[in-house]
This record gives structure tokens, C-alpha cells and sequence, in this order.
């Protein structure tokens, strides 16, 4: 039977000494750098997504809905974290732009304004996360805030894939599972 301390995890200082003081590897790889991580990945399936989508899948509409068109989803996801950001009186969100849902964005840049603020929340998730700091509700946790951007963003993701598809435009499968799921592993 396993004492407390067998069952211990090395800590990631520990990781690196045992490397023999090599950088990180991915095995190695403090919390934080794992949690930023996975917001760049992240991001990369969102842009993986937009180079998908076809010029016409952007006015899209999933059947039955009064709601967004997949451009005005893109608008309304940027939207959200540079709310977040703002309610959050981050430095990182200065500069970025709050577009309004009217507004018609090319591909690029949509890709450009999802790039932009989802490096702001990068670089403000990394601020939190390395120095302590908290964010206002999301318990005060950095990567609680993180997970509810990725969760509403991926809700979104689907919409969009619905919306898409509903309208003929299905997503090549390299894209529908390659990229939106396996991206991940």
C-alpha cells in the first residue's frame, strides 16, 4: 500500500531538476503554461474554422432561427472578451475594438480581430495567473474565466457547423473533426 508521499506528484521544479535543468517539455510544463496552452489552441481552431468556412457560409443562418449569421458569431465571441476584458479594467484590452453586429467583416479581418483580442486575454490570463492576481466574479480564478470563454466559444463553434451544414455547406471532415476536435489531442 502507498504512503501519502509515494502517491505524491513530483512538483514541476522537481520535473526540471530530474530533466537534469533542461527547459520545459510538455510533460514538464508549469499549470499555468498548460492552461495558456490550451487558450492558444484555442484560438488556433477558431482560425482553423474561419479558413473553412466559404465565402457564402459567412451570411449563413442555421434553419428556423432569427439569430446570427455565422460573421455576426465571430462579431458576438470577440464581443464577449472584450467585455470581459473590460469589466475586468484590464490594461490588455486597450486598443481593442467593440464592434457592432451591423458591421461587415472581411474574413481577415475577422481572423484579425479574434487574433487580437484573443492574444489581450492570453496576455491578460498569463498576468492573473503568474502573479496571483483575480478576476472580478468566476470565483476570482483566472482559468475558470478561461474555461467559460472556451465553453461559450465552442457553443458558438457549433452553431456555426450547424448553420453551415443546414445550408449546405458542410465543413471538409480534415476541418468538422481533424480540427475542431482533435486539435485538442
Amino acid at each position: 500500500m502507498k504512503t501519502k508521499t509515494q502517491n505524491k506528484k513530483p512538483s514541476t521544479a522537481a520535473a526540471v531538476a530530474k530533466a537534469g535543468g533542461k527547459p520545459a517539455t510538455k510533460a514538464t510544463r508549469s499549470l499555468t503554461e498548460q492552461a495558456l496552452a490550451a487558450w492558444q489552441t484555442h484560438q488556433e481552431i477558431n482560425e482553423l474554422l474561419i479558413d473553412a468556412i466559404p465565402d457564402k457560409g459567412f451570411a449563413a443562418v442555421p434553419s428556423e432561427s432569427r439569430g446570427r449569421d455565422v460573421a455576426r458569431q465571430f462579431i458576438h465571441m470577440d464581443a464577449v472578451r472584450v467585455k470581459w476584458l473590460q469589466h475586468n479594467n484590464a490594461p490588455e484590452a486597450k486598443g481593442l475594438t467593440l464592434h457592432r453586429k451591423e458591421e461587415e467583416l472581411s474574413r481577415e479581418e475577422l481572423k484579425g480581430v479574434l487574433r487580437d483580442s484573443g492574444r489581450a486575454v492570453e496576455a491578460f490570463l498569463r498576468r492573473l495567473l503568474e502573479q496571483g492576481g483575480k478576476t472580478k466574479l468566476f470565483k476570482g480564478e483566472p482559468v475558470r474565466l478561461m474555461c467559460y470563454l472556451i465553453s461559450h466559444e465552442s457553443h458558438h463553434r457549433g452553431q456555426i457547423a450547424l448553420a453551415l451544414k443546414q445550408n449546405g455547406m458542410r465543413l471538409p471532415e480534415r476541418v468538422a473533426l481533424g480540427g475542431l476536435w482533435q486539435k485538442w489531442w
